[in-house]
């Protein structure tokens, strides 16, 4: 099979399949299971984002073991690490109209009935599910 344009993997790709990544990239382990153990506590790479076990990364010899990254500092996974990114009003102009849909209230009733065929739905099958889970019960 020939392909005209084979897939790109780039950094940014690995970089964020690492961040969204639940175990540890040394020893496979999950990372999410080990929040009250200190040797295993949750630490993350400040460059990729990639969760380690801190015994882990300081195993690895206190930097980031991902390809391309390497990076020597790490911070305990949950840590505040302050605002990132600060707006006050005074940086928002004042003169823009809030956007208002032209046929908002009409979007607004479709929405609702999609929700509640929905939720009708949902019932339906709830309600089948119970009734073939009572007659197995029965039979048995």
């Amino acid at each position: 099979m020939h392909e005209d344009n084979p897939i790109q993997i780039t950094s940014d790709d690995i970089a964020e399949a690492n961040r969204l990544s639940l175990n540890c990239p040394i020893c496979a382990g999950a990372v999410e299971n080990n929040l009250d153990r200190d040797g295993l506590a949750p630490v993350v790479c400040a460059q990729c984002q990639t969760l380690y076990h801190h015994a882990c990364w300081q195993q690895n010899g206190g930097k980031c073991a991902i390809l391309g990254c390497g990076h020597k500092n790490c911070y305990p996974y949950g840590a505040d690490r302050g605002p990132l990114l600060k707006i006050s009003y005074s940086d928002l102009p004042r003169d823009l109209p809030r956007p208002v849909p032209a046929d908002g209230s009409k979007k607004l009733k479709a929405q609702e009935k999609r929700l509640q065929r929905e939720v009708k739905r949902r019932t339906f099958w709830d309600s089948l599910f119970a009734a073939i889970k009572q007659a197995f019960e029965k039979w048995r």
